[in-house]
């Protein structure tokens, strides 16, 4: 049997910042450092992302440029982003070389708004600068600074903490849009996955609705400069969580939740999975590992756990996030946990458990083959499979897709 190599789970500011960035619809990101630097955050915007939206360039910096500073390129790959793309943002992702070298990246973006009529920022993602969490949180806060001042829009919210590369985003959010129209409820921006004029915009809203935690520091900026109140609710996976973000927040806008619409909802959703009774009696107990982020990880498992029937041997949190020790105090629904642990001892943990299933990323791929167990893919990075269909995995239409996916999963293992 050949070596084994571990890479590291992909944590890094760069790829979080990264994240955030190519989430603003109009705004381009620049990888100030090396070519290897600029090539790892590409490759993995280009797998996990609609390959027609590719907004992430490199500065292009090489050996030769370390002694001289990598002003001169880092101003090409500005003028060249700006006469490309036509951005109304441009953000510089500083890496680990020009950081070391004291590049004067603030003293470049200087000079080139003078001849560039758009907005330019830098963010320091070295790679012992933080993880990934950091970097989308810092992003997000950042992005406070461009807001303009507004009188609230009753019945408007901002959603905070969508990642618009996540597995399923699109019809993920469509559905949270839904879900939320059918309440009466108008959503203004998500943050990021909307244009920098809807970003700037975002304090006509009434509220922000934070999902998981992700985005916490963001929504008290903006709760501290421009008045905006903010409600943290679950990722709504399942029945009980879309349920419990609904009630979140039309509580918040002092409405009362549409009860004829929930009931419609039930009864369609009831219909569809007395189809399958007999499957769901079926893998009823079944044991399961659950990787994932922290925003998302703990409501995924509470689904699978509450609704589904599983038995969350492991859980296991690629990334932390602010509200994650709050989290943890509810740990009835699965057995042991992990934080960002190293990615060896986790998959050694998930052996010991005796899992029938795991649902994770592509990273767990190799493991789900080497137990013979179903992989299902719920996590980033996904870097083996595309999702183009509007089939949500949270809401009330995730609960019939995601239950789908698991059923079929057993039987086609068995």
């Amino acid at each position: 049997m050949g070596e084994i190599i571990y890479d590291s789970y992909p944590n890094s500011k760069l790829l979080g910042a990264m994240r955030a960035l190519t989430g603003v619809r109009d705004a381009v990101g620049i990888v100030h450092g090396r070519s290897c630097c600029h090539a790892d955050s590409l490759l993995f915007h280009v797998l996990t992302s609609p390959n027609d939206d590719i907004r992430l360039v490199g500065s292009g910096m090489r050996a030769q440029d370390i002694s001289v500073g990598g002003h001169r390129k880092l101003s090409l790959a500005i003028r060249s982003a700006y006469k490309e793309f036509n951005p109304a943002l441009i953000a510089i992702l500083v890496a680990s070389v020009p950081t070391l070298m004291g590049d004067d990246v603030d003293g470049t973006i200087a000079a080139m708004e003078r001849q560039i009529p758009c907005k330019i920022c830098s963010f320091p993602c070295a790679g012992y600068q933080g993880h990934m969490n950091e970097g989308y949180e810092e992003v997000l806060s950042r992005l406070t600074q461009y807001m303009i001042p507004s009188s609230h829009i009753s019945d408007m919210v901002n959603i905070i903490g969508f990642k618009s590369d996540e597995p399923h985003g699109a019809a993920n959010l469509g559905e949270v849009k839904r879900m939320l129209a059918d309440q009466g409820v108008k959503v203004n921006a998500v943050l990021t996955s909307s244009s920098f004029e809807e970003i700037k915009t975002a304090p006509r809203a009434s509220v922000n609705v934070v999902l998981g935690g992700d985005g916490l520091g963001c929504a008290r900026l903006m709760e501290e400069q421009f008045g905006v109140p903010y409600v943290t609710v679950p990722y709504p996976f399942g029945w009980g969580q879309s349920i419990e973000f609904l009630e979140r927040v039309t509580g918040a806008l002092g409405k009362k939740l549409n009860q004829e619409i929930i009931s419609q909802e039930k009864d369609r959703i009831k219909e569809k999975l007395q189809k399958v009774y007999t499957y769901l009696q079926g893998i009823y107990g079944l044991p399961a590992a659950v990787v994932g982020e922290g925003g998302r990880v703990f409501h995924l498992a509470r689904f699978l756990s509450d609704e589904i029937g599983l038995k969350i041997k492991l859980l296991s949190v690629a990334s932390k996030n602010p509200v994650l020790e709050e989290i943890k105090r509810e740990d009835s629904y699965f057995e042991e946990l992990f934080i960002t642990p190293d990615h060896f001892r986790m998959e050694e943990a998930i052996r010991a458990k005796d899992v029938e299933m795991i649902f994770g990323s592509t990273a767990e791929k190799r493991l789900s083959k080497e137990l013979n167990i179903p992989l299902i893919r719920t996590a980033y990075p996904i870097l083996d499979e595309v999702a183009i269909s509007d089939m949500p995995h949270v809401g009330f239409k995730g609960i019939i897709n995601l239950t789908e996916q698991v059923i079929n999963a057993v039987i086609s293992s068995s």
